[in-house]
C-alpha cells in the first residue's frame, strides 16, 4: 500500500494562535523550573515567526 504524504501549510492565523499557544507553553515550563523545555518551545515559535515574515 501506498501513502501519499502531505503537508499542511498553516494560515496566517494558524501561525499566530500556534506561536501565542507555544509561548505560553513556554513560560509555563520555565515557571515550572523546565528551562531546557522552555528554550526548545520557544525556538519552535521562533520559526513560525520566521516563516510569517517570510510570507508578505
Amino acid at each position: 500500500m501506498n501513502h501519499t504524504v502531505t503537508e499542511h501549510r498553516m494560515s496566517d492565523a494558524e501561525l499566530r494562535k500556534a506561536i501565542k499557544t507555544l509561548q505560553s507553553r513556554a513560560d509555563d515550563a520555565r515557571r515550572r523550573g523546565f528551562e531546557d523545555d522552555a528554550v526548545r518551545i520557544e525556538r519552535t515559535a521562533s520559526d513560525y515567526r520566521d516563516e510569517m515574515s517570510t510570507r508578505h
